[in-house]
């Protein structure tokens, strides 16, 4: 009789532990969404998280690579665990490779979008995890279809990727789950310190003194983001005046609009991420009759490693706020207040200590 009490004990016990090798996309169950994300302590193999789309998910307990469905989240593993990454999506190159330790510089690259993803590629790397985008608003039928595709693989939402103003949250609940609080926890505070300063500075700026700023894409200089856009958020967030009356574009944006409109909207400032636009502009009789351009007021934004301005409209954006800000107001945000943060970041954020000779270049590239 014992025996056979024993021998049903072992049973229970054999099949209790093979339970999580049998987990499937069930282990995902959408649940409403509370508005915030949780990480439970580590209990055995496995643990569950409540995701940024209020999600409850099993993940390992243990995370030692990751994949992510799109440029912006595959940044913040960089920043927050780069030897976590299993891949992204643009690997710097040229020049900018410099500024990504060696060791990191191998990490593949994938493809992504939704009708190109290549999920066999995603799951023979055999990640612990991937992360989703998956913004307030989205249809979360979207995430379900992508864990039913990626099978036993957890898939876990993040929001925010592409807020300039929200990316804490997103910093702190990352680093929770690639098993980095601490780390994810000193990103958030930098930038949270760096968001305060500025705009508490800039909202004391009257609204008649504020710069009128165009963002200007593309080669020609006529496609452009308006305001509400994530793609030209650092305007208002440096407390300038986003010029453009136009539509949002759907997708990648770049809203096409007419020179006929952008001398209408005569910007003080032009900010953008072409080289090849600011010397098209600075030679282009039409253009010379914008303010901004006769008065050699066109910024060139940084691009390296990544972009500081957009493109992607990422966690890379955070040297972004200082060089806009000080470009936009030079007097109120001095230029060696500006690269004290951008070293600052890149030490943290980047993993490089950046030399007084390489921040010029790299300001005046």
């Amino acid at each position: 009789m014992m025996i056979r009490k024993l021998t049903a004990v072992i049973s229970i016990l054999m099949l209790t532990a093979l339970l999580p090798a049998g987990i499937t996309s069930a282990n995902t169950v959408n649940q409403e969404d509370t508005g915030s994300s949780t990480v439970s302590p580590v209990a055995g193999p496995f643990r569950e998280i409540t995701d940024m789309a209020g999600r409850k998910v099993k993940i390992p307990a243990n995370i030692t690579k990751v994949l992510t469905t799109s440029p912006p989240p595959a940044t913040f593993v960089y920043m927050i665990a780069p030897e976590k990454l299993g891949g992204w999506f643009f690997s710097p190159a040229g020049q900018a490779k410099k500024f990504i330790p060696e060791k990191f510089q191998h990490i593949p690259v994938l493809s992504w979008g939704r009708n190109v993803t290549n999920y066999e590629a995603y799951i023979a790397q055999h990640p612990d995890l991937v992360f989703e985008l998956h913004e307030t608003g989205f249809d979360l039928s979207r995430v379900d279809l992508v864990q039913k595709k990626f099978g036993t693989i957890p898939v876990v939402c993040v929001d925010n990727a592409r807020n300039a103003v929200g990316y804490a949250e997103t910093l702190r609940f990352m680093g929770e789950v690639l098993g980095v609080p601490d780390r994810g926890q000193t990103l958030a505070g930098f930038y949270e310190d760096l968001l305060q300063e500025v705009q508490q500075k800039v909202s004391g700026i009257p609204d008649g003194k504020r710069a009128r700023v165009y963002y200007a894409e593309k080669e020609n200089g006529l496609a452009t983001d308006p305001a509400g856009s994530c793609h030209s958020q650092l305007i208002d967030v440096c407390g300038g005046i986003n010029v453009a009356q136009c539509k949002i574009s759907s997708g990648p944006g770049m809203t096409q609009v007419t020179m006929e409109s952008v001398l209408m909207w005569n910007p003080d400032n032009i900010i953008t991420t072409s080289p090849e636009f600011e010397q098209h502009a600075y030679g282009d009789g039409t253009w010379k009759k914008v303010m901004a351009v006769r008065d050699h007021r066109i910024h060139c934004a940084p691009g390296m490693p990544f972009n500081w301005f957009d493109r992607p409209p990422g966690v890379n954006r955070i040297p972004g706020i200082p060089w806009t800000a000080h470009v936009l107001y030079p007097d109120l945000f001095p230029e060696n207040w500006a690269k004290t943060r951008v070293k600052t970041f890149f030490s943290l954020f980047y993993h490089y200590d950046l030399s007084e000779k390489e921040l010029l270049s790299l300001i005046n590239s």
